[in-house]
């Protein structure tokens, strides 16, 4: 079925005040049925195509007329004023079962405008073939189609052909207004309508689009009332505005036959004030790919041709009608359809045996399970002898013991919160430190099947937040429960007696907030009655909540309120007041214990019992800076995990914070990770390890740095062959060298020049000859000692012309720098044989000695101002060099060595 339109509306012309000046009421896309009851609308004249009474016996008639009786409706609501939520409401009204009593309807709603998915489609549709096989669907087209395509998608293989294929399946369609379309001389009104709304509104109809129906029948209704106004006019002018009599006149033809309204307009009104409605049944037709007209229902009194519903391809065998039950039934499980065992395959049969085999397997793990299960519970792991533990423990093993002020009265039923404190409840067994404490009770403990859960939960929880029960000894008056030993005594005593850094106690948090996470995640789901003294630490930091399930187990056999024993130790109600949730205070009942509580508290109350703790660890923190140097964790307590804290604390419980969103807020705002105290120290250590591993990276690079520079110096002071024994570690003996040339030289008018100058600028300038002098000397094979060729690295006969050619250059040098300062140098040279080695061991020098030393001083000393004054052995072994000039100067007497014939370098 297809919506006439998306806007359905009512159109109303003329009311007055009174009953008898209500000219007209016209309904023109009413689909409520109310619209149409003379008795409630008498004056009421429909022309609206929607009429609900003639679909619903079209619709008996083809159910008839097939047989069909289980039909399923598939529509769209669209929101309470939808078109198709309308038809369905007035299908349910009117497809009684008085019209078909074999008729059973199903309804099943669509909402288009949230969208509809191909998965919810397909749904839809397999719901609906559990109960019928023939379907209703009332949608836009675009959306039918693409049931139709779903529909085709659960069982077809061929894309291709799955829109054209899935409409095979559908049979019929129905439309309205049929004989509207054929009235004769609506040509020119279509042609009309369509300049309009192109002129007017921008419409443009598509070709071959008819005018819509609504507009037709508002076309209609106007111009049959000014025909019917005009006809009263002429018979009785008075009653034109009489309602009643207008509206009698739209169907007593008897009047006036002359405006018989199907010879103008194609449309009759009945009796009752009604358009009388006709409607097209249309079958599908394969080899057109369109609808057909089959069947036209029409007028006043419901009548209709005879069906002839002609050839249709019902794609069945022997093309016969679909049945309304199938003869598999609907879920295709009819005894008659079972497959027959002797036609199942190879693979089939090996599939069946498979999954036979697979859950006779699962079957027996899930058995096993079961029984392991039911033997863990009468596992009696938690029973112990009385002489499995001995006393002998005393205080002078723990000095701390006597130390922790008392916090306990002689009230209690049992508590661990003073472990630590009275030594007699300290044991031993097998060696190990154990702590045991006795609950007084009135008959004998005798194990349920919930006390054995929770024994078991107890074994199995091992979390190292929690404290462990080693196990119970059962006396006829008492019970000692028997738990590992935290030696470190409760949250409030390590608080109270040491001076604990932030990290240590965030540490300590941390292990709680994971124990309660822990507990509530297990079948105890809560504590009851948690505060600091039941937060115990043991010999490594570790915090672990104890006393976990013992409600659970104590409770039916616990003495009445002021006959309970008075042997054990507890925390006072005035202490404990403050870790009571509101909720348990307000019920005014007198404990004999604290453990009573946990009958009547929740996790609620350990929430807000880990609130208040929470606030009374981080409140004795100094709030000094937000991080701690070094450490990513948060000193102070932000804001919104203030508030969170905060929140633990409500008097209402349903308002506060489960125990997962507390951890997230504190490890989220601290920057505090999982683990103990010794975890977080070892982390410490790790991160100071890998600080310190860089420092020594740092400061080994920074040695070979100096290193390289010490070496650079000590270059500059020995030569480097020496430097690298010396650093080897090997020893340095002196050396004689048979070749080398010795240069020496001396500044003329050097005393003059000091006596002129100031001691800086006298330093100023010999730097200058100096640094000068030593960018030439790297240029030749030269070692400056007093400069020297030919060692420490002999050069055979080259020592002197290196010697020769660098005296020339420095020559050249030292008159560009004391051109101007009246200053010149004479340069003496001697080759000969030495000896050189290193002298001194925290000042080290590297020394020459012997005759040709002293030599080439004197002839330094006994030369002229810029000339290079040479003895004959070093001229001998130059004068063959093309590069040199050498002229003879003669034979001069030189001091200490008497007469000795010299030459002077003149250049090359």
């Amino acid at each position: 079925m297809h919506e006439p339109e998306d806007n359905l509306g009512v159109t109303v012309y003329g009311e007055g005040s009174s009953p008898n000046e209500v000219t007209c009421r016209l309904t023109i896309g009413s689909a409520f049925p109310e619209a149409h009851h003379n008795s409630l609308y008498p004056t009421a004249v429909s022309f609206s195509p929607l009429n609900f009474a003639v679909w619903a016996k079209t619709f008996v008639d083809i159910f008839k007329h097939f047989q069909w009786s289980s039909i399923s409706v598939l529509y769209d609501s669209g929101g309470r004023n939808s078109f198709y939520s309308q038809l369905a409401d007035n299908l349910r009204n009117y497809l009684v079962p008085a019209d078909y009593p074999k008729l059973s309807l199903q309804f099943f709603e669509v909402d288009s405008g949230v969208g509809i998915t191909e998965e919810r489609r397909q749904g839809l549709l397999k719901l609906t073939n559990l109960t019928s096989r023939i379907i209703i669907l009332a949608f836009r087209a675009n959306d039918t189609r693409r049931f139709m395509v779903s529909a085709a998608a659960l069982d077809m293989t061929k894309p291709e052909y799955v829109a054209k294929e899935a409409f095979r399946t559908s049979l019929f369609q129905l439309t309205g207004s049929c004989s509207t379309q054929r009235a004769p001389g609506l040509a020119g009104l279509y042609q009309r309508i369509e300049e309009r709304s192109r002129m007017e509104y921008g419409v443009r109809y598509a070709d071959n689009q008819e005018p819509s129906e609504i507009a037709l029948a508002s076309y209609f209704s106007v111009k049959t009332l000014g025909i019917v106004i005009n006809a009263v006019l002429t018979s009785d002018p008075s009653q034109s505005r009489n309602g009643t009599v207008l509206a009698k006149q739209f169907s007593n033809n008897a009047i006036n036959p002359s405006w018989m309204l199907d010879n103008q307009t194609g449309i009759n009104i009945d009796s009752s004030g009604d358009r009388a409605m006709d409607i097209c049944v249309q079958r599908y037709n394969v080899e057109a790919d369109t609808f057909s007209r089959t069947v036209m229902y029409y007028d006043s009194a419901l009548a209709h041709l005879t069906p002839d519903f002609g050839p249709i391809d019902w794609r069945t065998p022997g093309n016969a009608p679909a049945k309304n039950v199938p003869v598999c039934g609907y879920d295709g499980a009819a005894p008659n359809c079972a497959p027959q065992a002797a036609l199942l395959t190879v693979p089939q049969i090996s599939g069946v045996s498979v999954g036979i085999a697979l859950f006779c397997t699962l079957l027996g793990l899930f058995a096993t399970w079961k029984v392991r299960k039911e033997f863990a519970l009468k596992d009696e792991w938690w029973k112990m002898s009385k002489d499995a533990i001995a006393a002998t423990e005393t205080a002078q093993h723990h000095p701390w013991l006597s130390s922790h002020p008392s916090r306990v009265t002689k009230n209690s039923a049992f508590s661990l919160s003073t472990m630590g404190k009275d030594p007699k409840h300290i044991r031993r067994m097998k060696g190990v430190a154990v702590w045991v404490t006795k609950v007084q009770i009135v008959r004998s403990f005798t194990p349920t099947r919930n006390k054995k859960i929770t024994l078991r939960e107890m074994k199995m929880i091992a979390h190292g937040n929690l404290v462990h029960l080693v196990g119970i000894v059962v006396e006829p008056s008492c019970l000692q429960f028997v738990y590992e030993f935290c030696s470190k005594g409760s949250l409030d005593h390590l608080l109270n007696k040491m001076n604990i850094d932030w990290e240590f106690r965030a540490a300590l948090l941390s292990d709680l907030l994971e124990g309660v996470s822990t507990l509530h995640a297990s079948v105890l789901r809560r504590h009851g009655y948690l505060n600091p003294y039941t937060c115990l630490v043991d010999k490594r930091f570790t915090l672990k909540i104890a006393e976990c399930g013992l409600y659970d187990l104590t409770s039916d056999i616990l003495p009445p309120p002021g006959q309970e024993e008075s042997q054990t130790a507890t925390l006072t109600f005035s202490n404990a007041i403050r870790w009571i949730p509101p909720e348990i205070k307000k019920l005014g009942r007198k404990w004999s214990n604290l453990r009573e509580i946990a009958g009547v508290a929740g996790p609620e109350a350990d929430i807000y019992a880990v609130g208040g703790i929470m606030s009374s660890v981080m409140e004795e923190q100094d709030d000094v800076m937000l991080r701690s140097e070094g450490s990513s964790m948060s000193l102070a307590k932000p804001m919104d995990l203030e508030r969170i804290i905060a929140a633990c604390q409500y008097s209402n419980p349903n308002s506060r914070p489960g125990i997962e969103e507390l951890k997230k807020a504190f490890y989220h705002n601290t920057g505090v990770r999982t683990g103990g105290f010794l975890e977080s120290l070892v982390r410490r250590m790790q991160k100071y390890a890998l600080k310190l591993e860089y420092a020594v990276k740092d400061r080994t690079e920074a040695l070979n740095i100096e290193r390289r520079l010490c070496e650079k110096l000590l270059v500059e002071m020995l030569p480097k062959p020496i430097v690298e024994m010396l650093l080897s570690g090997c020893a340095i003996e002196p050396e004689h060298f048979h070749g080398v040339t010795i240069f020496f030289s001396v500044i003329v008018g050097f005393v003059e020049f000091v006596a002129s100058q100031t001691p800086l600028g006298v330093i100023d300038f010999l730097n200058h000859v100096f640094s000068s002098f030593d960018d030439v000397l790297p240029t030749y094979d030269v070692y400056k000692v007093e400069v020297v060729s030919g060692l420490p690295t002999p050069n055979g006969d080259l020592h002197a012309v290196e010697i020769c050619r660098m005296s020339l250059h420095l020559l050249a040098v030292f008159r560009r720098i004391a051109d101007d300062l009246e200053m010149q140098i004479q340069i003496g040279l001697h080759s000969g044989s030495c000896a050189a080695g290193v002298v001194g061991s925290k000042r080290p020098r590297y020394c020459l000695f012997g005759d040709t030393v002293n030599t080439a001083s004197r002839l330094a000393s006994h030369g002229k101002p810029s000339r290079i004054h040479m003895s004959a052995t070093t001229c001998s072994l130059v004068v063959d060099q093309p590069d040199f000039l050498t002229v003879e100067r003669g034979v001069i007497e030189l001091k200490g060595k008497g007469k000795e014939r010299t030459f002077w370098l003149e250049g090359g």
